[in-house]
């Protein structure tokens, strides 16, 4: 088993792309570059050849199956439709490796992936034409010189066919007749399924077993192979043609596998401790390894080969490839735990009857007229896939930290110093270990000016002026106060003497900078607060000694020129907050890039003890079972770990360095199923319906309320959650507990406070009595297992935010005393959830509020999903959206579809207007900068003529005009007080961009963010407009219509319509699921 060491490292969650490099200010034009690739990949493409999302080891991994296994006899060329996926791809390389020629026919081929076969097979004949089945020039193109076919290309996944059958059989059957017309002369083998007898009445199945398909897509494959005996019964008289049907049982083994088929989607979360789902759980599974599968595909075209060579024609053959044993889906599972030592919950579903549910098939005949046995069983081929990522995972972090310069010492120098001039951000200085600003406070009070060092987490940036003076680099500092410009100044050696320029000298392996007083040579003091010396005079004499490069200096906005790097990345404040989670005091040398950094190491050698463990298991592999998990979320072990950092392209999202939890990331996987893009719809994927977003103008606002109408909220829902919603669950029982006596008191002689939504000041924000009601419509008597929500009222009725255990004690008195309290929901709808504060500083959240031990169980529903305070338990509470107070202006300003603009339509490119205060307040300066814009060519057509503004609105337009107008609205991290924002933007229809992935937004675990919004580093806010610019019109317009899909979860009812709690998809519908969810998952103790 393995185990997973402790790493020496702290761990927090997120920076991501670019380490400091040797020479910052030439090398910043790569990052934007690398920045906007990454964004790139995010974006799901529906053909061609992309960028890979992982992969970087696929040819040390996948290829070995090119020189196993029997040798093909081939003599024509011949074209795999699908070569680019999971078998495909080693099919193709078992054919080059007998020096066979290959074209490949598919929509999806990754980059890095085509690139590793042509270097493996460097003199290959190997040709791959871009393209569907169903498209008529690409089909003719592809069979150019072809004498036979491995036909792969197809939709193979069960679910997709049962929620799309009409394209499921125009691909599976009509695509195959196609393909075979278009073969004319030769062979011809079929990738068929087990599929196609459904539910046998008589296991082991044989090839004569009565095909009678459980559901669309076992008729799909049925009906195909019909269409090819058809084909050839009519036309094996006029020229030479055979074929073979492989009855494929459920093919496993390979990294290249799509992450939702069941095996790769158990094995990844459970190598990031992610939850597994699993729907019943009861079933028999029959799994043949991929490298079996390839066997028996080169053992068919030997056969037919055999055959054309002999002159035969007219042959249809059809195979069982499989194995002999059966494995149950439950003990799948506990075996991919126990190989990974995983510690994921499992979700498990009821079962669904659209699915076989016992299969095992006779494989005699393959054997004895192909020559195929398998020869992999499923626990070492378990094995042989969790190498196969975890080798992937090593490849991966070694080649980020060589993108990141990891290992490349940082070389600042004077140019880089100077580069900051004309820029502003902070002055911090070495105090004691922990960064103080240089602060400025004007006399008030009777108290004089006053300058110094102050303890800070929102520093109010200063102007830098930084020039070369008589050789030296000289440093000031400016703010602007009553439109004056006022210096950072200290005392020197006379009272009338006051020190406003400092000499600088740059560290080169850190940036941090050494500050003296003019020619004097006296070292900058520096003290606490509380320290402050009582004259405003200081002697030389009396000088503290200052160590060496005892500052940092840390710009916010270069504007109108390029930010100077690595100086803009490196923000200590947003490292402190980020890279931290449960730090309550700051350190001078945080660094995002050096945490990153060292967090890729940490992984890496996890991920090298996991292989060295695999490699020592005695030969042959016998798998053991873990236990299956039987706890709730509050005993989950990992509860009390801080969170992992994610990167998007890594093979399972979350950088594992031992001594962290993985948490749900923002964006997904890249997509390995071209028909994704297409679930749910009423057209076919092939010729896709197109609509020339280009040619949108504000003359046709009706575009978006047609692109609305053929989609579906189903195609914007997690693949976990669209398993459970797709089949119209109930909402699970619920019992409403009662509040304290005396607040039932109150609510009953002051009902208008209670009972009426609040419109004024702090209520205005409360969605308390919302969720109530919501609550009280599918309430029922409370039975054991029932949900109870607790109704919490923080600012009604002069409650200010009362004591919870009296609450909790009151709601529970009722129930067995056995009653475990996390089946308690409770709603805490202001800024810090189940803290119960109303702080707006997050080291003072970190250190004065906590969760009360009553409630510590129990789940909170609550717009706080912030993965860097202590108020937020994943995978426990369920995070709902603030309440805005303009919900009423919304709906009337965008309720009607036809009134919400395209994003076609709109002259303002991205636009934020908001306060700096509260956490993370640097990352808001640095996105209300003037930046440089870049002049290069973008793939959004008219993009460079789209405004931008910045703490200000579109001129003319108010905030809602604003919204209408705007393509992409910025939402930068902080407390909750931003998540009104998000409300308003999302329902206006301007695009979420999300900086950072700290934060878990509403109903992270049922919507996928990633077809909703933009996530962008706030250390690549620098390119913000490049990244948003490398998007297309159609890419942007699928994000905007999904937007709208689902913009309802995004506001509460208004006041007479709580009804609409339960009829629509509101906050309540996709809140009360969530719990539902949570409530069938158990977790690891």
């Amino acid at each position: 088993m393995l185990a997973t060491p402790a790493s020496p490292s702290a761990h927090q969650r997120h920076p991501k792309t670019f380490a400091g490099m040797p020479r910052p200010r030439q090398l910043w034009r790569l990052a934007v570059g690398a920045a906007i690739a990454t964004i790139l990949c995010l974006i799901q493409l529906s053909s061609g050849s992309v960028a890979n999302p992982s992969g970087v080891n696929w040819a040390a991994v996948d290829l070995d199956a090119a020189h196993g296994g029997p040798t093909v006899v081939a003599k024509s060329r011949v074209l795999v439709t699908g070569g680019g996926g999971m078998i495909g791809k080693r099919v193709v390389a078992r054919l080059l490796a007998s020096n066979t020629r290959v074209t490949v026919l598919d929509t999806i081929f990754f980059d890095n992936e085509l690139a590793a076969l042509r270097t493996a097979f460097p003199r290959a004949d190997l040709r791959v034409v871009h393209g569907d089945i169903r498209d008529p020039a690409k089909l003719t193109e592809a069979m150019d010189g072809v004498g036979g076919v491995v036909h792969l290309a197809a939709v193979s996944r069960v679910l997709w066919c049962l929620e799309n059958d009409r394209d499921c059989f125009d691909v599976n059957v009509r695509g195959t007749q196609l393909v075979i017309e278009a073969l004319g002369e030769g062979w011809f083998i079929q990738a068929s399924s087990r599929e196609v007898y459904g539910n046998p009445d008589k296991l082991p199945a044989s090839e004569t077993t009565p095909r009678k398909p459980a559901n669309i897509y076992g008729e799909s494959k049925s009906r195909a192979e019909d269409v090819i005996t058809d084909h050839i019964k009519k036309n094996s008289a006029s020229y030479q043609i055979n074929a073979i049907m492989l009855r494929l049982s459920n093919v496993y083994g390979s990294s290249a596998d799509h992450r939702e088929r069941l095996v790769p989607a158990i094995m990844t979360n459970a190598l990031a401790h992610r939850p597994i789902q699993i729907v019943g759980g009861d079933q028999d599974l029959d799994m043949v390894f991929v490298d079996d599968v390839v066997n028996a595909m080169s053992l068919a075209i030997n056969r037919l080969e055999e055959k054309h060579q002999n002159g035969e024609t007219g042959s249809v053959s059809a195979f069982n490839v499989g194995t002999p044993r059966s494995t149950s889906a439950m003990m799948l599972i506990r075996k991919i735990l126990w190989l990974t030592n995983s510690s994921s919950p499992l979700q498990t579903l009821p079962g669904d009857a659209r699915f076989p549910d016992k299969y095992v098939g006779v494989t005699s005949k393959a054997t004895s007229e192909l020559g195929f046995t398998a020869k992999v069983g499923i626990d070492a081929g378990l094995h042989s896939l969790a190498k196969a990522y975890i080798t992937e995972t090593r490849g991966y972090l070694s080649a980020k930290r060589d993108e990141f310069a990891c290992d490349t010492p940082k070389a600042y120098l004077a140019r880089d110093l100077l580069a900051l001039d004309g820029c502003s951000g902070t002055l911090a200085a070495n105090v004691d270990g922990q960064p103080f600003y240089a602060t400025y406070e004007p006399a008030r009070d009777g108290n004089p000016d006053f300058w110094g060092w102050k303890d800070d987490d929102e520093p109010h940036p200063w102007d830098f002026e930084v020039k070369k003076v008589s050789g030296e680099i000289v440093v000031q500092l400016w703010q602007t106060h009553d439109d004056k410009r006022i210096p950072f100044e200290v005392p020197g050696d006379d009272v009338l003497k006051r020190h406003t320029s400092f000499h600088a000298i740059v560290q080169p392996g850190t940036g941090f900078v050494s500050l003296t007083l003019g020619s004097s040579g006296m070292p900058l003091q520096t003290w606490k607060e509380n320290e402050v010396p009582a004259q405003r005079v200081l002697k030389a004499g009396e000088a503290k000694p200052v160590a060496p490069f005892a500052f940092r200096l840390t710009p916010f906005c270069c504007a109108h020129k390029p930010a100077p790097w690595p100086f803009y990345r490196d923000d200590p404040l947003a490292s402190g907050i980020l890279d931290a989670r449960a730090e309550k005091v700051r350190s001078f040398n945080a660094s995002q890039m050096t945490t990153l950094c060292s967090r890729l190491s940490a992984a890496d050698q996890v991920a090298e003890n996991r292989i060295e463990k695999l490699n020592a298991m005695p030969q042959p592999v016998v798998l053991d079972q873990a236990q299956l998990p039987t706890g709730r979320p509050a005993d989950w072990r990992v509860r009390k770990l801080d969170t992992c950092t994610n990167l998007c392209d890594h093979p399972t999202i979350c950088v594992d360095t031992g001594d962290c939890a993985c948490g749900q990331a923002t964006c997904s996987p890249i997509q390995r199923f071209p028909f994704a893009a297409q679930a749910n719809l009423p057209g076919l994927s092939y010729p896709p319906e197109t609509f020339d977003w280009d040619d949108v103008t504000a003359k046709d606002p009706a575009a978006l309320v047609a692109a609305v109408e053929k989609s579906t909220w189903l195609n914007v829902l997690r693949p976990s959650a669209r398993r459970y919603l797709s089949r119209t669950p109930a909402f699970p029982a619920t019992a409403v507990a009662r509040c304290p006596n005396d607040v039932e008191e109150k609510k009953k002689n002051d009902a208008e406070s209670f009972e009426k939504l609040q419109t004024e000041w702090h209520g205005c924000f409360s969605a308390d009595s919302v969720m109530e009601r919501g609550a009280k419509l599918i309430a029922k008597d409370y039975s054991p297992g029932s949900l109870v929500f607790l109704p919490y009222y923080a600012y009604n009725g002069g409650l200010r935010f009362p004591e919870i255990p009296p609450w909790v004690a009151h709601a529970v008195e009722p129930y067995p005393k056995d009653f475990d309290v996390s089946d308690l929901m409770m709603p805490f709808t202001f800024d810090w959830g189940r803290c119960n504060t109303i702080l707006h500083n997050l080291y003072r959240v970190r250190d004065w509020s906590s969760t009360p031990d009553e409630i510590v169980r129990a789940s909170a529903w609550q717009p706080m999903g912030d993965l860097n305070s202590p108020c937020y338990f994943m995978d426990q509470d369920v995070v709902i959206p603030a309440r805005t107070c303009l919900q009423d202006k919304l709906r009337e300003r965008f309720g009607a579809i036809s009134h919400v603009p395209p994003s076609r339509a709109r002259s303002v490119l991205v636009t934020f207007k908001g306060s700096p205060n509260g956490a993370g307040s640097s990352v808001r300066q640095k996105l209300s900068c003037d930046r440089v814009r870049s002049t290069e060519p973008a793939n959004l057509l008219g993009g460079h003529a789209l405004k931008a503004f910045w703490n200000e609105l579109k001129p003319g337009a108010d905030y809602l005009e604003t919204i209408a107008d705007t393509v992409f609205c910025p939402l930068p991290r902080g407390t909750t007080g931003w998540a009104t924002r998000m409300n308003d933007v999302i329902y206006g229809g301007c695009i979420p961009v999300l900086l950072g992935d700290q934060t878990h937004h509403p109903f992270w675990d049922i919507l996928d963010w990633s077809k909703i919004s933009v996530t962008v580093p706030d250390y690549e806010i620098e390119n913000l407009e490049s990244i948003l610019m490398s998007y297309t019109w159609a890419e942007i317009q699928r994000m905007q219509t999904n937007l709208i899909l689902v913009r309802d979860a995004f506001l509460y009812p208004s006041e007479g319509d709580m009804f609409s709690n339960t009829r629509d998809r509101g906050p309540f519908f996709f809140a009360i699921h969530s719990a539902s969810l949570l409530k069938q998952t158990k977790f690891p103790t």
